[in-house]
């Protein structure tokens, strides 16, 4: 099983994203958060094998956030959830596994954790 952590500064997306994960059968959400500081201590303790990231957080930007913790944590798999294409490039650039739009859809979900799977 996958052993995942969220971080969403949004609440509504972050509970949605959980109960997705979880309904897949493939997933264990280990942790969740909405501030960057405390998902950076929390996934250092708990040492999850994937991260799905929201990219527009308060106070510090997720691309930030994803740098820290593959430093952090360097066989972590990052996993970008967010609304805008911007930052597609960059993900690339990255080697993120998937980017995946919001509003999140559980086909698009699947074919994700079909990435991580292969990838881990």
């Amino acid at each position: 099983m996958i052993r995942a952590f969220l971080l969403d500064v949004n609440q509504k997306d972050l509970y949605k994203l959980d109960a997705m994960l979880h309904r897949s059968g493939k997933v264990a959400v280990i942790g969740r958060s909405s501030h960057p500081q405390s998902a950076l201590e929390q996934m250092t303790q708990l040492q999850p094998d994937v991260l799905f990231l929201d990219l527009q957080l308060q106070g510090l930007q997720g691309v930030l956030v994803a740098e820290q913790i593959k430093q952090l944590l360097p066989a972590i798999q990052i996993v970008v959830t967010t609304e805008s294409k911007q930052h597609a490039l960059w993900a690339f650039d990255q080697a993120i596994v998937d980017y995946l739009l919001k509003p999140f859809e559980e086909e698009r979900l699947v074919q994700s954790l079909e990435r991580l799977r292969k990838g881990s």
